[in-house]
């Protein structure tokens, strides 16, 4: 087991040695000296000049990058919010409109058990428009069901409009 473990220890120390390029002749190369050329003055001072502007660029480059990046995050935080937002009322008023069409159901009828399928929309103002019997078990369910509906009134919706389908199942 200790054999195992040394040898494992081992190859570990070798691929990471390798992985940083510490093999003996590759590393003595690199870290020999290099010869210097010699260079007049004035160019030197012409690239140092260059290499200054050019780090200024790359500064100011980088600086509006970062701006840019940062409007964009702040667009797309501002974005999800709206959109949170927006699902939270929606959300909050189909909770308002199932409560409305629940308080006008009756709770029996003298129909017997059946169901029907309601589509409908409201407008701007929260009044139903083009209630139609999609499905129902009799046409006495389904004609019920739309009374209900058709009665409806319901605060504006968010967007100015909303497309419904209601399910009914009558006791």
């Amino acid at each position: 087991m200790r054999h195992i473990s040394r040898l494992t220890l081992s190859l570990s120390a070798i691929a990471l040695a390798c992985a940083l390029g510490a093999s003996g002749p590759a590393r003595a190369l690199d870290e020999a000296p290099k010869p210097k050329v010699e260079e007049s003055a004035e160019p030197k001072r012409e690239e140092s000049k260059d290499t200054k502007r050019e780090d200024k660029t790359e500064k100011r480059e980088d600086k509006a990058g970062a701006q840019s990046e940062e409007k964009q995050k702040s667009a797309r935080d501002e974005k999800a919010a709206a959109e949170k937002k927006s699902k939270a009322d929606s959300a909050a008023y189909l909770r308002k409109l199932a409560q409305l069409i629940r308080a006008r159901s009756p709770g029996a009828t003298n129909l017997g058990e059946g169901s029907a399928v309601i589509r409908f929309r409201l407008g701007a103002s929260g009044a139903p428009s083009g209630v139609t019997v999609v499905s129902a078990s009799t046409p006495k369910h389904g004609e019920l069901a739309r009374s209900i509906v058709s009665g409806l009134r319901a605060p504006p919706p968010p967007g100015g409009s909303y497309d419904g389908v209601q399910s009914f199942r009558f006791h």
